[in-house]
């Protein structure tokens, strides 16, 4: 019964479409029209599939030496891709990409780090966050079998989740690191984690119904609230006896809910009398397993399965074939930020055999993708190309590689948040109301790229500009030249800037340093100052389709 979830589970909602940025005149980076003829570009390329790669894999543009490896040899790219899935950035990305489908990324939880004594508030809610993220990136880094996602004895956790939940993480310990529950929990891995059940909440009337669909969507993609469901209107909904009954025998209910409930009785020992209070949100409480006899009266069971415990239903996930099939979706979709068709039947199970073949990893799932001739030209199965979006999380990564720069203020990343930052402004996901990154640019989000741009532009110019034996960007010269005085220079400048930001090769005489130079000019006439020029052009680029497009 459709109107049980809705009313009891946080709200979902699809971002507002707007309309596309000014694209300029370059037909590849195009974010109004994202299919354009073949017979109009040659696709990506190898730089630009080492680009996209490099992007998805690592979440940094490739270096110059990247570049001339597949320059020098296109069939490098299979080599270099190999280099990024074990580049120590990789399980990062794998926590960003998959953040999109466990939407555990909250700004507020009922319980606060003050509860706990702890003082780093905007720490304490970011890592209740990535505790399941965590589990699964630990999982990919290792190269464990994806099925321990759900079946794994370990969660992960850092100094602030550590000495708040009933772990044996060190009393000196700091940072990340992989920790045992020590309150009698079921092994069941993510299953088990907090992080997942305080964001997935439930009550006395949805009787974890919620939280057992997330289960479903997240591990087997199975979405109860995307089923087309006829239901009978003439069941008052505000008759508890009446609806119970319709649960069991109403057609329309019992569709779904004859596999819905019987899951979501595993999930009593999470469920919570006051959200409010450390101890009842924070513990598991096996005491109250055996409530649903007294709630939904439906036994613990998946899809007709009978079971008993957390960890049993950990056992029968693994045990689903849907399981390879989902990852096999999911890592398809994420990458190519398009959902699957029918038409991808085919591709979708020849990576299914290649996860399996793999070892049943992530990496094996990822490396499925990239390899693919899709993926690698940037053709769509119309022989289209379609141009991909950074994320927001990518926006910042890739910032800090090149310049060292991270938007933060008082210990909040402002890219990361929403109570305090920007994240949905600039077309991120917020866990609960925006569940889908924005793929077009939005008014909100073109404006937090231009200021975000600009302070990542001065930060590393001045940086550059004080620290001759360590600069990032502007390593062709000292700040001190002109078109006038020195123009060989700036033009290496220039050229090293389009390189590093686009992956593009630009002739010294061509139209794009040209524009730069006139641009550089005028901003140097208006200010009078050399090193603000550049970091004003340098705020440009940034700007530039071609950077925000890959």
């Amino acid at each position: 019964m459709v109107i049980l979830l809705l009313a009891c589970t946080q709200p979902e909602t699809t971002p507002v479409p707007v309309a596309p940025a000014d694209p300029g005149d370059d037909p590849v980076a195009d974010p109004g029209d994202d299919t354009v003829s073949t017979e109009e570009t040659d696709l990506l390329g190898p730089v630009g599939a080492l680009s996209r790669a490099s992007l998805d894999l690592r979440g940094i543009r490739p270096s110059a030496a990247e570049i001339e490896l597949v320059e020098a040899d296109p069939d490098a790219y299979a080599d270099q891709v190999e280099a990024f899935l074990y580049d120590s950035r990789f399980p990062d990305r794998v926590r960003d990409l998959f953040a999109t489908i466990y939407l555990t990324r909250m700004d507020y939880y009922y319980v606060t780090a003050a509860d706990f004594g702890l003082s780093d508030q905007p720490g304490f809610v970011a890592s209740v966050g990535e505790e399941p993220l965590r589990v699964l990136a630990k999982i990919a880094e290792d190269d464990l079998p994806y099925s321990d996602v759900v079946t794994a004895d370990w969660t992960m956790a850092d100094e602030n989740i550590g000495r708040a939940f009933p772990t044996d993480y060190p009393a000196d310990g700091t940072g990340w690191q992989q920790v045992h529950y020590t309150d009698g929990r079921p092994a069941a891995g993510v299953l088990s984690t907090n992080g997942l059940w305080w964001r997935y909440m439930t009550n006395t009337s949805n009787l974890n119904r919620g939280r057992a669909n997330a289960i479903s969507r997240i591990f087997v993609c199975n979405d109860y609230l995307s089923h087309p469901i006829e239901f009978d209107r003439d069941v008052n909904l505000l008759d508890s006896d009446a609806l119970s009954d319709a649960l069991k025998n109403n057609e329309g209910c019992v569709a779904c809910h004859s596999t819905l409930d019987p899951l979501a009785s595993y999930l009593f020992g999470f469920y919570y009398l006051d959200y409010t209070s450390k101890l009842d949100t924070t513990w598991y409480h096996p005491e109250r397993e055996q409530m649903w006899r007294s709630t939904n009266e439906v036994e613990p069971g998946y899809y007709g399965e009978p079971g008993y415990s957390l960890s049993d239903l950990g056992v029968q996930i693994a045990s689903d074939t849907r399981l390879p099939e989902c990852l096999a979706e999911q890592t398809f979709e994420l990458l190519l930020q398009r959902d699957a068709e029918l038409a991808d039947t085919q591709t979708l199970s020849d990576n299914r055999e290649a996860i399996l073949d793999g070892g049943f990893t992530v990496r094996a799932a990822v490396r499925a993708v990239v390899l693919s001739d899709e993926y690698a030209r940037g053709v769509a199965p119309d022989g289209t190309f379609a141009a991909k979006m950074l994320t927001v999380d990518q926006l910042g990564s890739v910032l800090e590689d090149l310049t060292g720069f991270r938007f933060t203020y008082a210990g909040y990343d402002l890219l990361g948040s929403d109570s305090y930052g920007v994240r949905t402004l600039a077309g991120g996901v917020d866990g609960v109301y925006a569940t889908k990154p924005a793929d077009q640019p939005t008014a909100t989000s073109s404006l937090v790229l231009e200021r975000v741009g600009q302070a990542a532009a001065w930060y590393v110019t001045e940086h550059d500009r004080d620290n001759a034996d360590d600069r990032r960007l502007f390593t062709e010269i000292t700040f001190r030249e002109t078109p006038d005085s020195d123009r060989d220079a700036m033009v290496a400048q220039i050229q090293a800037l389009h390189l590093r930001l686009f992956g593009d090769r630009i002739e010294a005489d061509g139209p794009e340093v040209e524009a730069d130079l006139a641009l550089w000019q005028d901003l140097y006439d208006a200010e009078g100052d050399r090193a603000a020029a550049w970091a004003d052009l340098l705020s440009v680029l940034f700007r530039d389709p071609e950077f925000l497009f890959y």
